[in-house]
């Protein structure tokens, strides 16, 4: 019997949810099936959050009903649809960071006998479902010692011990590496074997295609789109997404130059745990040179490198043909020309609180400055102009950065720092936790900016963005570089079997 066939485990009928005056669900239907896997996409705003909160529990329609197993269903929080078997893990984990795994894996059902806890019988519990998913992990370390991939796997293991028959998750490899994320997926798919749903957002639409047995597309709060996934393709998916046709891209390298790079990394070397081991890297004049790697494979030391975070890197930078030492801080690597875009844009990059007009100058008040004094109508100017040519969507650019979306909040990080007219860009995972539309038009103006004349080092942990935007793609496997990718080869299978020393097919 097909799913179609089959009654739903979980279904959703004109769920709809309000704002004040705004409309963020708009009659949404909704069914997954026991052992089925459903991605719900959409851009940011979309209403894809608020529509997985209410099958979760977390939020109320205004609008609408739920039906689980054909049963009329009301949930008063998360708490009452997980003992009905919903389990909902969000982006930003809930756990006690003190306590082990398996102390987690059962909280609030800790096992005891006259009234003392029975911790042998709780780790027993939390082995029996580590088992269950077949996975080796220490339980008694405590929670905020393990690395996000396990802490994922101990809120997943923390279903299966409240016998959840529907799992819900967030964008749950938005902060993965690539081995990270297949190993989760082979985690889920094990599950789905089992007879257990999966629901899951997603921003990347090769793991969609890799995992989900169907897709839902939410266009301003509005289902648009659902189909089996084996029946439809990225291009028609973004198109359902943006309400268009998406432009889309694939570099296939410039042509060779007789000009010297403009930025060339000499023998850098780390020791420690991550490691560096005499890497060389040349960058030309409109050129994106990507470096790809697994995670503690040294990719991200060349971009901190490079923007004077890691002091303690030995080797030599030479930038338009003057050589000095690698960078001792931040300000002598912005003093030769290196403009950075970090990986944590609201911890390391952007001033939440503060307007966008301020983020976007803050790296050339010198230039706006008059006797000391910043012009307001010089800074008002740039403002427009830089919200204009990276199309940052807000109401005004007075509004605080920190009320944008995450891809507008990135748009406005990289236009500060093109602000600064670099010799030199580089950045550091640019589209961790964007949509997809903002994502495309990321990729676009990257290419753009390096036809312009200022050359771009990418440093990323996703393979399709790796591929997709670099001329020459640099792979890292434990500190070293194993391969260099251009042209035919430069392929997703490629870039994954140098990163992680897995044999060619």
């Amino acid at each position: 019997m097909s799913l179609a066939d089959r009654a739903p485990l979980l279904e959703a009928v004109g769920l709809s949810k309000w704002y004040g005056q705004h409309h963020v669900l708009r009659e949404v239907d909704f069914r997954v099936h026991a052992g089925e896997s459903v991605a719900v996409i959409g851009e940011n705003g979309a209403g894809k959050s608020t529509f997985v909160k209410i099958l979760a529990g977390a939020i109320r329609p205004d609008k609408g009903k739920l039906y689980l197993s054909r049963q009329s269903v009301s949930f008063g929080s998360p708490r009452e649809a997980l003992r009905l078997g919903i389990a909902f893990i969000p982006q930003e984990l809930a756990y006690a960071p003190h306590l082990s795994a398996a102390e987690n894996v059962v909280l609030g059902q800790w096992p005891s006998r006259a009234g003392i806890t029975s911790r042998r019988e709780m780790l027993r519990r939390a082995r029996e479902e580590l088992e269950r998913i077949g996975l080796d992990l220490d339980l008694r370390r405590p929670m905020a010692e393990l690395k996000l991939a396990d802490r994922q796997i101990v809120e997943i293991l923390k279903a299966l011990a409240r016998r959840a028959r529907i799992i819900i998750l967030d964008e749950p490899t938005a902060a993965l590496t690539e081995a990270e994320s297949e190993a989760l997926f082979r985690v889920l798919k094990q599950l789905t074997a089992e007879g257990v749903a999966v629901i899951y957002i997603s921003h990347r639409m090769d793991e969609v295609f890799r995992f989900s047995d169907r897709v839902d597309v939410l266009r301003n709060g509005a289902l648009v789109a659902s189909a089996p996934t084996a029946e439809t393709d990225p291009s028609e998916l973004i198109a359902h997404m943006l309400g268009q046709a998406a432009e889309t891209f694939e570099s296939t390298g410039i042509e060779s130059s007789d000009e010297p790079p403009t930025l060339v990394l000499s023998h850098w070397t780390l020791d420690g745990v991550t490691r560096l081991q005499d890497v060389s890297v040349e960058v030309g004049k409109r050129e994106v040179v990507g470096v790809f790697g697994v995670r503690g494979a040294g990719a991200d030391l060349l971009a901190e490198g490079l923007a004077g975070r890691r002091p303690e890197i030995r080797g030599k930078v030479t930038i338009d043909g003057v050589t000095m030492p690698v960078f001792r801080n931040p300000r002598a690597a912005q003093r030769a020309g290196i403009s950075y875009v970090p990986a944590e844009r609201k911890k390391d990059g952007l001033i939440l609180g503060l307007p966008i007009r301020h983020n976007l100058s803050l790296l050339i008040l010198h230039r706006l400055a008059r006797l000391g004094v910043v012009a307001r109508g010089a800074e008002r100017t740039t403002a427009s102009t830089l919200i204009s040519q990276f199309n940052i969507r807000c109401r005004s650019q007075h509004q605080p950065v920190g009320q944008l979306s995450g891809g507008n909040q990135q748009k406005v990080l990289l236009a500060s720092r093109l602000a600064n007219r670099p010799r030199v860009l580089v950045l550091n995972e640019p589209t961790r936790g964007v949509d997809i539309g903002a994502r495309l038009e990321i990729h676009r103006r990257l290419r753009e900016i390096a036809a312009a004349g200022t050359p771009i080092l990418l440093v990323t942990s996703d393979v399709e963005e790796a591929v997709s935007v670099s001329d020459r793609l640099i792979i890292l496997r434990d500190g070293v570089v194993v391969d260099e990718l251009v042209g035919s080869r430069k392929t997703q299978g490629q870039a994954l079997r140098g990163a992680t020393g897995r044999a060619s097919a």
